[in-house]
């Protein structure tokens, strides 16, 4: 039986990219169990792949979650095998996560929960702006980016307090705004493509109107508090500072990993 993400817990934490790198995700994880953490919610890019090196990564951080007691449900990101994914997807019941290991689950686009008495939406996906470069299914899937269909049904379910996709709405933090505004020698066509996935994560963004949103994919640590009062938190890569953010479900105060350590 599929494990519940929300368990009660004050306290959750979400990570950025990890491209399929183990490094120092062990001491990582056991940092946050100091802490008290249970449950992490991945932004994307974790990697899900059905092949060899996807199951070994898998086994290696499921044994680290399993030792610390910490439970990652995955928000799916652009680089990953979004035909597997959508396929466990569709055979799981009533749109429920996908258990990929026995403390690891890929959440399906949309998927709402409620912890603590907070209500969460899981919206993965992007555009890979290096499509140009990949092979369709090999390497790139259109998938990746959400259908019609997924947005509707996500405008349909109302609004959230938390919300955790990959890419970032349109305006985002500086540093996001900043990389947008930059070519960084890709074609006309992978910044066309590129638009077309952060405009559809935008109409997300306003349908679901969080009070709170963490996302990846830009690989820089930053924040924003909209004039609404709305907050945009971006995480960094891997081992960067600023790859994991706590968040306070009472209170909804937030603090970096590195934080704790003072």
């Amino acid at each position: 039986m599929m494990w519940e993400i929300d368990d009660g817990s004050p306290m959750v934490a979400f990570a950025g990219d990890w491209h399929g790198r183990d490094t120092g995700l062990e001491e990582k994880l056991q940092r946050l169990c100091a802490n008290g953490i249970t449950r992490l919610v991945h932004a994307g890019d974790f990697t899900i792949w059905p092949d060899r090196s996807g199951r070994l990564f898998l086994d290696r951080v499921n044994s680290w979650a399993e030792s610390t007691v910490i439970r990652i449900g995955v928000t799916p990101g652009s680089h990953k095998d979004w035909s597997h994914l959508q396929t466990a997807f569709a055979a799981a019941a009533d749109g429920k996560p996908v258990e990929v290991c026995s403390h690891i689950a890929a959440l399906p686009r949309g998927y709402r929960w409620t912890q603590r008495g907070r209500r969460f939406v899981s919206y993965g996906g992007a555009a890979s702006i290096a499509s140009e470069s990949r092979v369709t299914d090999p390497s790139w899937w259109r998938d990746e980016i959400p259908t019609p269909a997924e947005f509707a049904a996500l405008d349909a379910g109302g609004t959230a307090e938390v919300m955790i996709t990959h890419d970032s709405p349109v305006p985002g933090t500086p540093k996001v705004d900043a990389i947008r505004r930059s070519s960084n020698g890709w074609s006309d066509d992978a910044l066309i493509y590129a638009e077309l996935g952060s405009r559809g994560i935008t109409a997300a963004w306003e349908a679901v109107h969080p009070d709170l949103l963490v996302h990846g994919h830009f690989h820089v640590q930053d924040e924003i508090t909209l004039v609404s009062g709305q907050r945009i938190f971006s995480l960094a890569a891997e081992n960067d500072p600023g790859n994991v953010l706590l968040l306070n479900l009472d209170t909804l105060q937030t603090s970096w990993l590195e934080e704790t350590d003072d």
